[in-house]
């Protein structure tokens, strides 16, 4: 997809999906929502990744998972009770090997003039504090105002309330309603969000749910898939794409073979 070709108000991102995303980044090769895991996935073929956006005490929109520092940094507490300039000192590569000492934690504007530079289409992931979903999606917006996309754009959230901020605030922008467990409301709770897809976890596919979300009219992806034969079945069963920790090991797996039906 040459990225002229795709504003970031895309009427349907699902659309330009490639059947891997690379989940955080290659992240089972890199430091999760670094520069690093990001600019391997590209290397190694991802047209897509996932990333994680929450905001700083200042109202910065930051790629990062965990609410709390610990896991993903050399930092203690909380994102949202650090400051930008706090986080921006934090060794964010370390925790995963020395190698990656020098990474730091990306703002969503740093990400989006990468991934820009890479031609990989996003599905950002809204992390917000609860209580704090308004401020988190304004601070999207923000960022997207200053950074011209170029290439396809998607909105995820285990929140109802962030979907629906950015339904309000960023309209043009396609949604997706992440779940761990397919529901059996699962077409009341999309429309609720104004939502175009489902996004769920491998342990909960379920082939029968799948074929009636898709004749509905509705998308689906899988999260975290990092077996090359589960995610040639679930493709094949009608699931548009999955998210992989290694974007490598699944493209090379199914390339070379038979067609995966529209994929």
């Amino acid at each position: 997809m040459p990225s002229h070709s795709m504003p970031f108000a895309s009427p349907d991102a699902y659309e330009y999906l490639p059947p891997v995303i690379a989940h955080r980044g290659a992240s089972g090769s890199a430091p999760e929502n670094t520069r690093a895991a990001i600019a391997l996935a590209a290397h190694q073929g991802a047209r897509w990744i996932e990333v994680d956006v929450t905001i700083s005490a200042d109202g910065i929109a930051v790629i990062h998972h965990d609410a709390d520092l610990a896991r993903c940094s050399d930092g203690s507490g909380l994102v949202i009770q650090k400051r930008l300039a706090e986080l921006k000192q934090l060794d964010a590569g370390s925790w995963y090997a020395a190698e990656f000492a020098q990474e730091r934690m990306l703002t969503l504007t740093e990400l989006l003039v990468l991934a820009n530079q890479l031609e990989l289409g996003l599905n950002l992931e809204i992390k917000p504090t609860i209580g704090r979903e308004p401020e988190t999606v304004w601070a999207m917006h923000k960022a997207l105002q200053q950074v011209p996309f170029e290439q396809a754009l998607l909105f995820s959230s285990f929140s109802i309330h962030a979907l629906q901020a950015a339904r309000r605030h960023m309209p043009h922008v396609t949604r997706g309603l992440n779940v761990e467990a397919i529901p059996a409301d699962w077409q009341h709770r999309l429309e609720e969000a104004d939502c175009a897809g489902l996004h769920f976890a491998r342990e909960f596919f379920d082939a029968q749910a799948v074929k009636a979300i898709r004749a509905a009219g509705y998308h689906c992806m899988v999260f975290t898939v990092n077996d090359p034969d589960d995610a040639r079945q679930l493709l094949q069963a009608g699931v548009d794409a999955v998210f992989t920790d290694f974007p490598q090991r699944l493209l090379q797996h199914l390339q070379g073979r038979a067609p995966l039906g529209k994929h």
